[in-house]
């Protein structure tokens, strides 16, 4: 995480996190606006190879399906029954899990997602040292 994109730094997670242990959390789902999360697909949070991060806009793969296969089936793939969790940063509301999810609200053309909204004192119980 230590080479974030300029448009990243200042509100990306300067941190590592355990998806099982941020699932556990037992934090309450509601639904969120659609358009007051879309800035995220202007940000570099994927990568076009494995294991990489920061070179690829969700958007573009919105816009040019077929173009990143692995993204497209990520979308596909993404049960969005399962809430988004968000952060409050400097950005505003960020999705620290489930861009995929989001992205696949946006191709279903939904209004609203479901999402919980993980505090910042709960960073103990997910971060990784």
């Amino acid at each position: 995480m230590k080479n974030l994109p300029p448009e990243m730094r200042g509100w990306y997670f300067p941190f590592n996190w355990n998806l099982e242990r941020l699932w556990a959390l037992d934090v309450p789902a509601r639904m969120f606006s659609l358009a007051d999360l879309r800035w995220h697909f202007e940000m570099p949070i994927w990568s076009v190879a494995p294991g990489m991060h920061f070179d690829l806009r969700p958007a573009e793969v919105i816009r040019n399906p077929g173009l990143h296969p692995r993204h497209d089936q990520r979308i596909e793939k993404a049960d969005i029954s399962y809430p988004l969790d968000l952060m409050l940063t400097p950005r505003g509301l960020t999705v620290i899990d489930g861009v995929h999810r989001l992205a696949k609200y946006e191709i279903l053309q939904r209004d609203e997602v479901s999402a919980r909204i993980i505090p910042e004192e709960m960073l103990a119980l997910f971060v990784e040292d």
